[in-house]
């Protein structure tokens, strides 16, 4: 299982490049592309059951790939930008499902969605959530974005809710 997941995160590596913008004294700075990144990793990622997993490797190896080309210095950044991804690619996967609630997200009441997996169902309660790196509206910002955006992956995914598979 981690084969893929590995070959993905590879695949992603090689056929995204790092650029290299000049700071105030002319000095070339490497910047990690996050956004580049995720959409590549991401769709790379085949319409299997372990996709939920893979699609969380992309996430996490983003981070952690952005924050290394900065020496470890710019966690706060990396996460800032996978949440402002993540929120964004939410955005785009609800526009192309029209009359989309999503209220269906929520998991409460009869249209409320029934995930495959116990971890996705539930919104995470920031206040159990904690990183001594990262400021707590930050890891909330994180978590709330990376779980929406993992169920709707899923709905994406799901020929119930499209009408198709869309991957």
């Amino acid at each position: 299982m981690k084969q893929p997941v590995l070959s993905v995160v590879a695949a992603c590596a090689c056929a995204l490049g790092a650029s290299f913008p000049l700071t105030a004294a002319g000095e070339a700075t490497p910047v990690f592309d996050t956004a580049g990144f995720l959409s590549a990793c991401t769709g790379f990622v085949p319409d299997v059951g372990s996709a939920v997993p893979m699609d969380t490797q992309c996430v996490s190896q983003a981070v952690r790939m952005c924050n290394m080309s900065q020496e470890n210095k710019t966690l706060q950044y990396c996460v800032d930008s996978a949440a402002a991804w993540l929120e964004a690619d939410g955005a785009r996967i609800v526009s192309q499902m029209p009359g989309f609630d999503k209220s269906v997200l929520d998991g409460n009441g009869p249209a409320g969605l029934s995930l495959p997996m116990p971890a996705l169902g539930d919104a995470p309660d920031c206040t159990k959530i904690s990183d001594p790196n990262l400021p707590s509206e930050l890891v909330c910002r994180y978590s709330e974005a990376l779980s929406e955006w993992l169920k709707l992956r899923v709905l994406m995914r799901s020929e119930d809710m499209t009408g198709e598979a869309s991957q």
